[in-house]
């Protein structure tokens, strides 16, 4: 039984040290979004104490981006140019979630897939606490 239990921290610490060093894991998440004279994005918040893959951020949305700006979509583009994270939005909609990589910068596209026109881009940055 003693054995078993070695076993089991051994793989414990060997997953924790690969997930920081890895850059998988961050501590207190937060995000910053320039939202001055923007016609989609309100604001953005992160909730939670730590992150693991992703960094879950609550965007609010002007009282207009769902209908008069016709936004139906949102975009998370990572640095590598790879599509992160997509959701669809409804008309009247006026939060939304989207996933950010951790410690890193991505680039969030808001959309009207109905005339196919990007309507807004705005960089997010996640910072985070080092756990190392």
């Amino acid at each position: 039984m003693a054995r078993r239990s070695w076993i089991c921290l051994l793989a414990v610490i060997a997953l924790i040290a690969l997930l920081t060093s890895s850059g998988c894991l961050a501590a207190d998440p937060a995000v910053e979004m320039n939202t001055t004279d923007s016609v989609v994005f309100a604001g953005v918040s992160t909730s939670g104490s730590v992150a693991i893959g992703q960094v879950n951020a609550k965007v609010s949305l002007t009282p207009n981006a769902t209908t008069d700006e016709g936004v139906n979509r949102l975009l998370v583009i990572a640095p590598s140019g790879e599509t992160f994270h997509r959701t669809a939005l409804d008309s009247g909609q006026s939060t939304a979630t989207i996933l950010l990589p951790p410690d890193e910068s991505a680039t969030v596209v808001a959309v009207n897939t109905v005339n196919g026109t990007v309507v807004e881009t705005r960089n997010a940055t996640v910072t985070s606490d080092s756990l190392v």
